[in-house]
């Protein structure tokens, strides 16, 4: 057998079919900690105390134009071109394929880069109105293209009788291929329950493979520039540098010189879109004017949601991530139980940081996504593959 090649090597961007994805080295170990710690803090009432080298009373915020420089947004184009080589070594009689990705995972995005790459229609999103009225007026007007994208497909369906109606239609003539060949983005959560009541068999399904701790490492010290430099990052919790300034290589002397950044992606099962979350938002810079460098906070340091979360609080939590967020009004439309009380279920989750408001819909927030995957899994509710 030949050897297998570094992780120096390996491509940031690799777009795999889903039976080939796997989570990075450590995962179940990081699930088994947050377990821990989260029966830990409910049962004491109060925060783990692990030990930090470096405390946030020492630290400050970095200011928004600093971080514009060290975590710009990301740039999803890389992605779309390695969507579009996978794309292309599937059959030409093949008339649907997906890209999925978790949330924050980029998947609209990269359809989007795609369609627009290869001059492909995307189509419009059917209004609330439709969806909730049960129309599927909107599946004819995408009958006239022969090459077209869906960015988002968790915008096109409400999960009531009504609210299925016309993804159903629309599924079913898209997979038999009467309205010609496209390419569909979808949530993982989507994409799960989808699978479940309508069927997406036979069409390939592709998604971003995860990345390791290195390879985290060469993308934020790819992306931050501030200066002129790439700077130096060491851990509160270590006090041992996460990125130092340079290019990351594989051959220093440090045993594991990636060790933080691969508690990071196991924590986020490798996906870069909740990684990049994680790494703006835990960034920091000594109050005292110095040149040692940037501190990255502890990645577990965020909203955990305790084993005692009722019923109301899972179902909701389940409903945002099955839709891919949803306003207030479309949230009660989706729950067994009236529009009070799941507003009041939402309101109590925002206020613990656990739903967050992006792009006018409640979604849960990228750092407690998750301890909320996990809780879940654990009460058996149906997860989504990645």
């Amino acid at each position: 057998m030949g050897a297998t090649p570094s992780s120096d090597d390996t491509p940031l961007w690799r777009v795999v079919e889903l039976d080939q994805f796997h989570t990075p080295e450590q995962t179940e170990a990081s699930q088994w900690r947050r377990s821990l710690r989260s029966a830990s803090t409910w049962l004491a009432g109060k925060k783990d105390t692990e030990q930090q080298v470096k405390t946030e009373s020492e630290l400050r915020a970095l200011p928004e134009v600093k971080l514009e420089h060290l975590v710009p947004p990301i740039d999803w184009t890389l992605a779309a071109k390695a969507l579009a080589h996978a794309h292309n070594d599937v059959d030409e009689d093949v008339p649907v394929t997906f890209f999925i990705s978790p949330p924050y995972g980029g998947h609209a995005s990269v359809v989007s880069h795609w369609a627009k790459a290869h001059q492909a229609a995307v189509l419009p999103t059917p209004t609330l109105n439709e969806l909730g009225e049960g129309s599927t007026e909107w599946v004819e007007r995408y009958a006239s293209q022969r090459t077209w994208a869906v960015p988002a497909l968790e915008r096109h369906f409400l999960r009531h009788t009504q609210g299925i109606q016309g993804v159903r239609e629309f599924l079913e003539r898209a997979l038999s291929g009467r309205l010609g060949r496209g390419v569909i983005g979808c949530n993982s959560w989507t994409y799960a329950y989808l699978q479940q009541v309508i069927g997406i068999d036979g069409a390939p399904i592709f998604t971003l493979q995860s990345m390791e701790g290195e390879q985290l490492a060469r993308y934020f010290a790819a992306i931050a520039h501030h200066n002129g430099e790439r700077p130096r990052v060491y851990s509160t919790r270590t006090g041992n540098q996460v990125l130092d300034g340079s290019a990351p290589k594989s051959d220093k002397k440090d045993k594991n010189p990636y060790q933080e950044l691969q508690r990071l992606a196991a924590h986020c099962r490798g996906h870069v879109g909740i990684a990049w979350h994680y790494w703006r938002e835990r960034l920091r810079e000594p109050k005292a004017d110095s040149d040692e460098g940037l501190w990255m906070v502890d990645a577990h340091a965020e909203a955990e949601l305790s084993p005692n979360t009722g019923d109301i609080a899972t179902l909701v939590l389940h409903a945002l991530l099955i839709h891919g967020g949803l306003d207030d009004h479309s949230l009660g439309e989706v729950l067994p139980f009236s529009h009070h009380e799941a507003l009041n279920a939402r309101l109590a989750l925002q206020r613990k940081g656990v739903v967050a408001s992006y792009d006018g819909r409640w979604q849960v927030a990228p750092l407690s996504h998750a301890s909320v995957r996990q809780l879940l899994a654990s009460r058996n509710y149906l997860i989504d593959p990645l």
